[in-house]
């Protein structure tokens, strides 16, 4: 009796091990992200706006232009779904008025994925390293800025996502030319863009 009891309790573990592999691989499958159609891409926003969250300041730039490219597959999450090669940004403005240069860093810079869901993927760009130059101010920011990427739009916004744990950061200001204290070290700072893909990109999580 007790052989048989001992079998029925191995038969039901073994069976329960398996159900756990199987949800295992069915939760693995469910984490493959796929780009159609992936490789080399432009992209281009029409405005974007960096925000000084410590004190609402802004620098407005009028025009992005960005390469890169985006990987055909990828598992997990997050996800490394491409990468920004390159960027630029042109007629940057900040605080009154005054003219500055944003020169990118560290590139390629990575765009990952972290969710999906009606067609729209939540994640963050990273690696990000970019260097501030204007009258007065030499600063660098640094960090990860949260954003989504919509299949209808093809458009990949870097944004301010509540609860995201992606952030950027002033790591450094030049001690001469402090940005008239407008920025320091430390502070938090949003990028917010809305880049259109060429070629447009389906992008789903199976």
């Amino acid at each position: 009796m007790r052989r048989r009891v001992m079998s029925i309790v191995a038969t039901s573990a073994a069976a329960t091990f398996a159900l756990g592999l199987t949800a295992m691989s069915a939760s693995a499958q469910q984490q493959e992200w796929i780009v159609d159609p992936g490789g080399d891409y432009t992209a281009e926003s029409a405005t974007t706006v960096l925000t000084n969250t410590a004190n609402g300041v802004t620098l407005d730039c009028t025009d992005s232009d960005a390469t890169g490219f985006l990987d055909g597959s990828a598992s997990g999450s997050p996800a490394q779904l491409g990468t920004i090669d390159d960027i630029s940004w042109g007629s940057c403005s900040g605080p009154l008025g005054l003219t500055f240069e944003v020169i990118p860093q560290n590139l390629p810079w990575s765009i990952n994925g972290e969710s999906y869901a009606d067609g729209v993927t939540t994640g963050y760009i990273g690696g990000v390293v970019a260097s501030l130059s204007g009258p007065g101010c030499e600063a660098t920011v640094e960090g990860e800025a949260p954003g989504t990427y919509d299949n209808a739009t093809d458009t990949l916004a870097p944004h301010p996502i509540e609860g995201s744990p992606h952030t950027l950061t002033v790591t450094s200001v030049d001690s001469l030319a402090n940005c008239f204290g407008l920025i320091s070290t430390g502070d938090v700072v949003t990028f917010e863009g809305a880049y259109v893909v060429t070629p447009g990109q389906d992008v789903t999580l199976q």
